[in-house]
């Protein structure tokens, strides 16, 4: 009776843990998506994620970058807006080349799709869009987080074809 009790405590242990990292991964992505204004990138940038297991880590430490990307945002010297953009994009490239994630490359199109097309950070899209296509499917990310990400590439892609390109990327994996 001890050892069914102890096991069962056990049980409940590991899945709290494990609840517990998968809220970290969950919290920054619905934080990314309500960001309104600099106090809500400053949230972002200082979300510890230190309790959360290595690969979800590395997600949020995506949406960090993305998040000082977009920092440049609230700037108004050209020199703090460019130095802002840069740190951001250099994070999430390196983060990019050590391991190509769907939510990475998504957070690196919408990048892409929103910045000025003078800072040159446009030469991935295709690309990334292309890896959206063969990957975003097959990914473990909920159901709903996938229309939304899509939703949002739509919503700041410019020209009507890559609107179209974006609308047919599947979000449930076809068996």
């Amino acid at each position: 009776m001890i050892k069914q009790i102890i096991i069962v405590a056990l049980l409940l242990v590991n899945l709290m843990g494990r609840a517990q990292e998968n809220t970290a991964l969950q919290k920054i992505r619905l934080e990314f998506q309500e960001i309104q204004d600099e106090a809500d990138i400053e949230r972002i940038l200082a979300f510890d994620y230190n309790n959360a297991k290595e690969a979800e880590q590395e997600m949020i430490k995506a949406y960090q970058a993305a998040g000082t990307c977009m920092r440049a945002n609230y700037k108004t010297s050209p020199i703090s807006k460019l130095k802002y953009f840069n740190e951001g994009k250099k994070n999430l490239e390196e983060l990019i080349r050590a391991g190509k994630e769907v939510e990475n490359i998504y957070l690196r199109l919408l990048l892409q799709l929103n910045v000025p097309r003078m800072l040159n950070y446009n030469k991935n899209i295709e690309e990334d869009m292309a890896f959206l296509d063969t990957s975003l499917a097959k990914s473990p990310i909920d159901l709903p987080y996938k229309k939304l990400m899509i939703e949002n590439l739509v919503r700041l892609a410019d020209k009507e074809a890559l609107k179209e390109v974006l609308l047919q990327i599947d979000v449930v994996e076809v068996n």
